[in-house]
């Protein structure tokens, strides 16, 4: 690599990359599988519908377009191992010959290069080659304007739609490694300041002062390669794409987005040190297994034609319910793929688009806005963002998603929203179904020889900063690969999760529960987790269990609607009512919500209408109040059987909801 090697008289330099504009690279981390089969002298001609460009495929690292006259062409190439090279960037070698251009032009050259007659080599880059007028009767004086360091073209793209069309990026960062990017056309539109920001975190030098012939320079190239691109993380035809790949039986799919970093995917440590530090530690603790299961989960929904599942794990601080919540991130990334609840409803929407067909990690709802997680419980779950309008007033395309949601917290959703004065609805108790945590130590039951849960509980959550990523790849290899009727195999799955005594709502828990269980057995046939055959299902059949009974028995309205009655009563009783029959007791210190009659225990509410409405909660119409009132046989009808009974109060007939309360099934 000291001495030079000359060919064709042109460029006597051998540190050269091969450029060909028809070859896409597709895994940006192994690219010296990229070696060219052209000739050293091949043309390609692009049609710019206007002019002639032409592209030097096979060149001494000179990539050469713009507005050249037909014959142009750079001769010259020596086969060279791309990571051969001893930084082509920043140490000129030690002979470069000039080389001859046809001027106007840009050019790419991935080492030094002389222009002309000039004996001082110039930096590698991208340089509009041009000609300067400076006074009337003399020559053009030729200019070389750098731009920025090495940047390829070596495709175009569009979706299945043609719309959203875009150039893939190739070039070197200021660390010397190679980068992709699948960059929007629309980032040309503008000042181009976006687009210039994105590759310069990318780590892509730009000259300040020349920045604005980089679009021109974008613009003027027309790839005959083209891909399909893919504007979202998720299920794409039958395979998936990730942020920095494509798994499946297709390579010209490749993530098309305005920013090259979007949700946190990584991987560090190869699958077998995820299961030895991680995964056989989730054996013999249910809780653990389920949770680790909700991480494969979001990739079945599809699959299995389920929009979305949803679970909170509960508990007092530093019992371990975090743990399971690290491990599940761990299929996937590093600890920053975990997001917080501790953010706004369009905050949380642009997450969801992120997370597409995957897992949505959520740390602590008791950080977040009660009002907030009103909506965006429901915003999961139904799978569509809000509809909004451009800076034209027209409609912007509407985002969707599918996603499990694994939350974690020490407040139940109904601890949580009382606090701040709401109500929790049967769909929000539906969408985001509550696990307390159990176990003989917090979240654990067995600890595998360490001394004590707390011990145990950060050996794992150490681990999960030491591997991630490779089991949530390697889930994905091999489910592509797998033709199995998986809405079948949901069904048979469902079928240890059924009894006759199931209300509706628990019907439709109990196929989240059985999904999950699924997902979980699936990376255990697929050789990911190395848990024994059953041990994800049995987890998942615990776990429905400890929700069925934190819930209660009872249609959830139903239940909500009592307890809520029951609560402002506790509250109130004697300070929002009076006695009918004792004109002589308290006067109501706020608005009136009705009489009593009797006393302690036996006592019977006298509920006026808009009275019952406040005390069964927010949301509830009277229809719905009464109906669930007279199913625990609290509501005392009229004779006639209304539902409303006539009292005598101060010597004057009226009608109120006659409520004795009585003891809830739990």
């Amino acid at each position: 690599m000291s001495s030079a090697v000359p060919i064709n008289k042109k460029v006597t330099q051998n540190r050269v990359t091969l450029v060909d504009l028809e070859t896409t690279v597709r895994d940006i981390s192994i690219l010296e599988a990229f070696i060219p089969e052209k000739s050293e002298n091949e043309l390609e001609s692009i049609n710019l519908g206007v002019t002639r460009v032409t592209a030097v495929t096979a060149t001494n690292g000179v990539t050469c377009s713009g507005n050249p006259n037909e014959n142009a062409r750079v001769t010259g190439v020596t086969d060279f191992d791309i990571n051969c090279a001893i930084d082509p960037n920043e140490t000129p070698p030690m002979e470069v010959e000039a080389v001859e251009l046809d001027r106007p032009c840009y050019a790419v050259y991935d080492d030094y290069i002389n222009f002309g007659d000039s004996d001082k080599p110039s930096k590698p880059g991208v340089y509009y080659h041009g000609l300067k007028s400076v006074k009337k009767d003399e020559p053009p004086v030729e200019t070389n304007d750098y731009i920025c360091d090495p940047l390829h073209i070596d495709a175009g793209s569009c979706d299945i739609f043609d719309n959203n069309f875009g150039l893939m990026l190739r070039f070197k960062n200021s660390r010397n490694r190679w980068r992709q990017w699948l960059m929007p056309m629309g980032m040309l539109s503008g000042s181009c300041e976006d687009l210039r920001n994105e590759l310069l975190s990318q780590g892509l030098r730009i000259d300040h002062h020349k920045r604005n012939y980089l679009p021109s320079y974008l613009q003027s190239q027309r790839p005959k390669k083209q891909l399909e691109s893919a504007l979202k993380i998720g299920w794409h035809d039958e395979c998936f794409v990730l942020p920095d790949r494509v798994i499946g039986n297709r390579d010209d799919i490749f993530f098309q987005t305005d920013h090259a970093v979007t949700a946190p995917y990584g991987q560090r440590g190869a699958l077998k040190d995820w299961q030895q530090h991680i995964s056989r530690y989730c054996v013999g603790n249910p809780l653990l297994l389920f949770q680790v299961s909700i991480g494969f989960a979001g990739a079945m929904l599809r699959k299995c034609n389920v929009d979305y599942v949803g679970f909170h794990v509960y508990g007092d601080s530093s019992t371990g319910k975090s743990t399971g919540h690290k491990i599940a991130a761990s299929i996937w990334g590093g600890e920053s793929f975990r997001k917080s609840w501790k953010a706004t409803g369009n905050g949380l929407e642009a997450a969801a688009v992120l997370y597409n067909d995957g897992l949505l990690a959520l740390d602590e709802l008791g950080d977040s806005d009660a009002r907030e997680v009103n909506q965006i419980v429901y915003s999961l779950g139904n799978g569509t963002g809000k509809q909004r309008a451009n800076v034209r007033g027209t409609a912007r395309q509407v985002a969707t998603w599918k996603v499990a949601l694994l939350s974690n917290g020490e407040k139940t959703l109904e601890t949580f929203f009382q606090e701040k004065g709401l109500s929790v609805k049967a769909g929000q108790s539906v969408r985001l179904l509550q696990i307390p945590v159990f176990g003989q130590h917090g979240a654990f039951d067995e600890l595998h020889g360490i001394a004590d849960g707390r011990l145990f509980s950060d050996t794992l959550q150490n681990s999960t900063t030491k591997y991630y990523g490779s089991a949530g790849i390697a889930f994905i290899e091999a489910l592509v690969a797998d033709d199995k009727d998986f809405g079948g195999y949901l069904e048979e799955a469902l079928k240890p999760f059924m009894s006759s005594d199931l209300q509706p709502q628990e019907k439709r828990a109990a196929r989240a529960f059985a999904l999950v269980a699924l997902a979980g057995e699936l990376a255990t046939e697929y050789s990911v987790t190395g848990w024994t055959e059953g041990a994800a299902l049995e987890a998942a059949l615990i776990c429905f269990n400890k929700w069925r009974d934190h819930r209660g028995k009872g249609a959830t309205e139903d239940r909500v609607i009592l307890q809520s009655i029951r609560g402002f009563i506790d509250k109130f009783s004697d300070s929002r009512f009076t006695s009918k029959d004792d004109r002589q007791s308290v006067a109501v210190s706020a608005g009136r919500a009705g009489y009593f009659t009797g006393t302690g225990e036996d006592r019977i509410y006298l509920f006026n209408e808009p009275g019952l409405k406040e005390a069964a909660g927010v949301g509830y119409d009277i229809k719905r109040i009464v109906e669930a009132l007279t199913k625990a046989n609290w509501l005392i009808r009229a004779t006639d059987g209304k539902p409303k009974a006539q009292h005598k109060v101060d010597g004057k007939n009226a009608k109120f909801y006659t409520v004795a309360v009585k003891e809830c099934e739990q």
